[in-house]
């Protein structure tokens, strides 16, 4: 089966969450498992050199968006058995940060027509395209309306995945045809409209030939108001082809006994590289160096959704425990002023790291220098050192606020 992975972030390349662990670590896996894969994303700004040198250039075209003619250019490199694809336009990716950008939908329209324009570019043409989140939600919207005048394409099946349904990709109706160059139809006949909105999430789940979201837990709650951000009448519409699917969980990539990462390695019958880890993660977050005291570690984006308002309640009773405390992540300005308001209160105690990497570059902290080429390396300190319990009767807990990434 050839299957093209379509993602806004995939690790190692640029990361913001659970969505990048997953399409770096899922593609590989398929690809192991004898099919042929692969995954097409943004050129961010962030890409380091060391991805970029490895790259090569393929083609460039012209997408046409609405009214707009832009350059698309398409690079690709090969790692672990899979093709990465990097859809390239400086004016849309080389920006401060993956998203929260103010032509968000402009940026990410643009990277889903790519992907179709593109088709004819790669190496072989996909079976299955396999879309994830509101980013992508375009992908096989765009596909269904060219389908009719290019039929190599219609035999493609499409897959969208619910990584977190909070972020639907909501826009004025306006923007059907002026700013994702659509007949009107796509809004009229209901595929897109949402509320009196355009919908980008919803036209995705109806259109698509299967959805899925990341656990079967998380597929039942969306049923459910509580959970579904007000699209559960959409989840029983397609609940016929709606599935939950648990992720995965790298285990050669966070595996202590090997991760380079980590300033020693450990494993269960070899216990003594995880003395040093603690203590050299303390020693760059700026805690004391206290190796009998239990560590606790959060790698989050600071959203209430990801269970962030359960630690803010809770915070003063966790501190009294006499524990230590590093967050690490970036999200809405209640949690980031929150934790920083914390880490003062308790010096030493508590390092707040509220920051993603291309944040890191401008930090040093306590002798210990982070700059955005090595964040994920400390993104894995933090949670390959404290994913298991300790031995000598104190343990340290890594707290996993990704509920639902």
């Amino acid at each position: 089966m050839k299957i093209l992975y379509v993602s806004s972030e995939a690790f190692p390349f640029c990361k913001t969450g659970g969505l990048a662990d997953v399409a770096g670590s899922l593609p590989p896996a398929l690809a192991r498992n004898g099919d042929d894969v692969a995954v097409i994303l943004p050129l961010y700004g962030q890409i380091g050199r060391q991805w970029r040198q490895q790259m090569t250039f393929r083609r460039y075209i012209y997408v046409d968006l609405g009214w707009r003619h832009q350059y698309c250019g398409l690079f690709s490199l090969e790692r672990d058995g899979v093709t990465w694809y990097f859809v390239d336009n400086e004016h849309y990716f080389r920006r401060d940060a993956l998203y929260g950008e103010f032509d968000d939908g402009e940026r990410f329209a643009f990277f889903c027509k790519a992907v179709i324009d593109l088709l004819p570019s790669l190496d072989w043409m996909p079976d299955i395209l396999h879309c994830n989140d509101w980013q992508t939600a375009l992908v096989p919207i765009y596909l269904k309306d060219v389908c009719t005048r290019w039929e190599e394409v219609r035999r493609i099946r499409t897959v969208f995945t619910i990584h977190n349904i909070e972020y639907q990709g909501r826009y004025g109706e306006d923007t059907v045809d002026q700013l994702f160059g659509l007949d009107r139809g796509w809004y009229n006949d209901g595929t897109l409209q949402m509320d009196g909105d355009v919908n980008l999430m919803k036209g995705a789940m109806l259109v698509s030939d299967a959805v899925t979201t990341v656990s079967p837990t998380y597929a039942a709650q969306l049923h459910d108001a509580a959970y579904a951000e007000g699209m559960e009448s959409v989840v029983g519409m397609i609940d016929w082809k709606f599935s939950g699917v648990v992720n995965g969980l790298d285990v050669v990539g966070y595996d202590p006994a090997r991760d380079p990462a980590l300033p020693e390695n450990y494993d269960a019958d070899h216990m003594a590289g995880k003395a040093a880890c603690k203590a050299s993660l303390q020693a760059a977050m700026g805690l004391a160096q206290e190796p009998d005291t239990p560590l606790i570690g959060i790698v989050s984006r600071l959203v209430g959704h990801k269970g962030l308002d359960i630690v803010e309640q809770g915070l003063d009773g966790i501190m009294a425990t006499g524990c230590q405390l590093v967050v690490l992540g970036k999200g809405d300005s209640r949690f980031e002023d929150f934790f920083r308001g914390k880490a003062w209160e308790y010096g030493g105690r508590l390092s707040a790291q509220i920051t993603y990497a291309e944040d890191l570059a401008r930090r040093d902290m306590n002798d210990a220098p982070i700059d955005e080429s090595n964040y994920a390396e400390l993104t894995h300190r933090i949670e390959a050192y404290i994913n298991e319990f300790e031995e000598n009767g104190t343990d340290n807990i890594l707290v996993d606020i990704d509920i639902a990434p």
